[in-house]
């Protein structure tokens, strides 16, 4: 733990910035469960929804950057506290990829021009679960400070790269067999791999989280399953 500070002031900012992050991460998680939610039930509002309040966590990732610079301005902060303020900063950008995400995945679930087929549907609703569950354990970690909690989620995403290999397989196949579901099966190939690199996305928080609290990297390479992906949108 950190020892105490002598100015209030600081400790405040401090605890300011932790919420900031946090509430990032919440925001982040709201709209990708939204995006999935859309996607899968057809939902046109819910989706428009979505890019709308993606705004929200672009303005908090900003405030987040302006207030860690506020932060380093104003005192002169252990090595343990400039760990965590730095931290707070990248962590930020990552948060607000893995909203971005979710802004992308709505914008092709409008391009679709057939409801998702239950079996991938069900593929896409446990990668998103997954993520969700993912973003709830590394951000206990962060307001823990539990180093060994944020190394259990580095090294923990390797089931869903499986799913995602998985989907990518079996969306090549439907694409072989019936021609006229090309598009379709492309627009949902990029919705997979959106919801694989959020995976990502967490992964590098978790690194962050270990980092702030022990001063050391994360070493070695992390488990994954190869795949075969489409080029990024």
């Amino acid at each position: 733990m950190p020892g105490k500070h002598t100015l209030e002031l600081f400790d405040h900012d401090l605890n300011l910035l932790r919420e900031e992050t946090l509430r990032l991460s919440t925001l982040a998680g709201e709209e990708l469960e939204a995006a999935v939610t859309a996607l899968l039930a057809g939902d046109g509002q819910r989706a428009q929804a979505v890019i709308d309040s993606d705004l929200n966590a672009d303005h908090l990732q900003e405030r987040i950057h302006r207030h860690m610079t506020v932060v380093l301005a104003r005192q002169h902060a252990m090595a343990d506290d400039l760990r965590e303020i730095l931290a707070a900063g990248r962590m930020a950008d990552y948060l607000e990829r893995l909203g971005d995400q979710a802004k992308k995945i709505v914008r092709r679930a409008q391009r679709l021009a057939a409801p998702v087929e239950p079996g991938v549907a069900e593929r896409l609703k446990w990668m998103k679960e997954r993520i969700r569950a993912t973003l709830d354990q590394v951000m206990d970690a962060y307001a823990r400070r539990d180093a060994e909690a944020a190394n259990v989620v580095w090294s923990s995403d390797v089931e869903l790269d499986q799913m995602y290999g998985e989907l990518f397989g079996r969306l090549l196949q439907r694409m072989r067999e019936d021609s006229s579901t090309v598009a379709d099966a492309v627009q949902l190939l990029f919705i997979a791999k959106g919801l694989e690199r959020a995976g990502d996305y967490l992964t590098s928080v978790a690194e962050e989280v270990y980092l702030m609290v022990t001063g050391i990297p994360l070493q070695g390479p992390r488990p994954r399953v190869d795949t075969t992906a489409p080029p990024d949108a």
